[in-house]
């Protein structure tokens, strides 16, 4: 499950919608002037009836254009990174990396919203939710009808984007909150890069 929220979390750094209220003023800030962000997260995935199904955390880092990585830390070590062309995702136990092309991996995904997509109007319906807990909501509806996701709510305040909450087709809910974030911060460009470790298995790619 978390492969999927990391491959389909990629785009609001070209935004073709015009600002309105507060958070889309926010959400505009967030896709023009973070070229780079850092942080900690914690993930959570709950049943439709709220009974929690997996808890996880790691490290996020992103550059833009098309550059980011998920290091899974609990309760299973993962890799997944984006090279800018493709997205390596490594499973430590398993020793198994698998690899896709980026451009196949992200449209009508929640990495439309930390990556970049010139038409994101185009795959998302953006609708102002207000504040809450001194965060405004943007909620975004998917208008891909077969999409994992159907529907994906975004919090941002001053600081950039501090969570994302992703309702799926099952009606399972995930929540990705972002700790210690720092905006704009200068990141090492081997965050980036990844070389399958020797031994393991390698699927895709063809």
């Amino acid at each position: 499950m978390k492969t999927n929220i990391a491959l389909i979390l990629i785009t609001l750094f070209y935004p073709a919608f015009s600002i309105a209220g507060e958070g889309r003023i926010l959400l505009d800030k967030f896709l023009t002037q973070t070229n780079t962000m850092s942080a900690n997260f914690k993930q959570v995935l709950q049943s439709s009836e709220g009974n929690l199904l997996q808890e996880s955390e790691g490290q996020f880092y992103l550059q833009r254009p098309g550059k980011f990585r998920w290091n899974y830390t609990s309760p299973y070590p993962q890799e997944i990174v984006s090279d800018g062309d493709n997205v390596w995702i490594f499973d430590v136990d398993l020793e198994q990396v698998t690899v896709q092309k980026q451009a196949s991996t992200l449209n009508n995904t929640p990495m439309a919203l930390i990556e970049s997509r010139e038409n994101l109007e185009t795959a998302f319906e953006i609708i102002e939710r207000g504040e809450d807990a001194g965060m405004q909501r943007i909620e975004l509806r998917n208008r891909k009808p077969d999409a994992d996701f159907s529907r994906i709510l975004l919090g941002l305040d001053e600081q950039g984007l501090r969570y994302l909450q992703l309702f799926d087709q099952f009606e399972q809910t995930t929540y990705i909150h972002f700790l210690d974030l720092e905006s704009n911060p200068e990141l090492d460009a081997a965050i980036f890069e990844f070389t399958p470790p020797e031994g393991v298995d390698v699927f895709g790619g063809g």
